[in-house]
């Protein structure tokens, strides 16, 4: 009886069927469970390195910025002045045009400084260019400038007209192509008049003697154009009779070839203060106010700002750069 008894309960436990897991079961984790959870995690955001005012980092920053505000200036210089000369070209040469067909362009007497005088032509190097009495820097920004000590051209004696070579427009970037026979032509209040090229050189030539004659014009600016170290001078003389002399004051400083005006130092001054003031408070307003609205409105002001102040730094270049 007992050996039956061992035989069912062999039989029984052999038989046992295999528990297969239902939907209700968890499901194993796999070899190495820890893979499976990993995969499971969402991955942490990837943080930018924070930024640390230290002083290496602001010296740094300050170096970038200084050489970016000194490429803007280079390129104010080369490009944005001549749109700015172009424009103020094209408004005096509307008003002269207007002026001399009612014969009140002035032609004698103490002219007032900045006053459009008459259109100086150059055809072999193309140009044409009102040019004005007085031949500061704030004058050759805008076009070629008399000498306030110089005779009007197409009258006695001797007409000096300064221009530069590289900025504002450059009216006089090809004046070294001149040679002895060519043409320029003035045209003032009182009539057109012709020079014939008799003269060719620059400050550092031997020296060579001028033939002396009635009327004589002379174009000066600097050379070479970019790095200047010397001037420039085409001068020739007037076909037919001169006019008698009846303009010219005394000069100033400032209309020497190859000086600056010091008077915008002040103005420089103010426009400066005015931009750092500007641009700290934008900077100190984008911690502040996220979005790009505030950039919107303040890129414009701090481009009319830097424009000002470029403007008034070119004034204390030389009058012929």
């Amino acid at each position: 009886m007992a050996a039956t008894l061992n035989l069912l309960t062999k039989r029984s436990g052999s038989s046992r069927p295999t528990r297969r897991g239902g939907p209700g079961d968890a499901p194993e984790p796999a070899s190495g469970g820890r893979t499976s959870r990993r995969r499971a995690e969402p991955r942490p955001p990837r943080r930018l390195p924070r930024f640390e005012p230290t002083m290496a980092n602001l010296i740094a920053a300050s170096l970038i910025g200084l050489t970016l505000l000194i490429l803007a200036f280079g390129g104010f210089l080369l490009g944005a002045s001549k749109l700015k000369a172009s424009r103020e070209q094209d408004v005096l040469y509307s008003q002269l045009t207007k002026s001399l067909g009612e014969a009140t362009v002035p032609v004698s007497g103490a002219i007032p400084t900045g006053t459009p005088l008459g259109i100086l032509e150059i055809p072999k190097i193309g140009v044409e260019q009102v040019f004005l009495e007085g031949s500061a820097s704030e004058q050759t920004a805008v076009g070629p400038g008399l000498r306030h000590d110089s005779s009007l051209p197409g009258q006695a004696g001797l007409s000096v007209i300064v221009g530069r070579r590289a900025t504002f427009g450059a009216p006089f970037a090809d004046l070294d192509r001149l040679e002895p026979g060519d043409r320029i032509e003035v045209t003032t209040g009182q009539g057109e008049f012709t020079y014939v090229v008799d003269l060719v050189r620059t400050s550092d030539a031997a020296p060579t003697q001028i033939r002396k004659v009635d009327s004589r014009l002379t174009l000066v600016t600097s050379d070479p154009a970019i790095t200047p170290n010397r001037t420039l001078t085409v001068s020739g003389v007037l076909q037919g009779e001169a006019q008698p002399k009846a303009t010219g004051t005394a000069t100033v400083a400032a209309d020497a070839p190859g000086e600056g005006s010091s008077g915008h130092l002040v103005a420089l001054l103010l426009w400066s203060q005015l931009l750092l003031l500007v641009a700290l408070t934008v900077t100190w307003a984008a911690t502040k106010v996220p979005g790009r609205a505030l950039w919107i409105g303040a890129v414009p002001v701090l481009i009319a700002l830097l424009w000002n102040v470029y403007t008034n730094l070119a004034f204390l270049l030389p009058n012929t750069l």
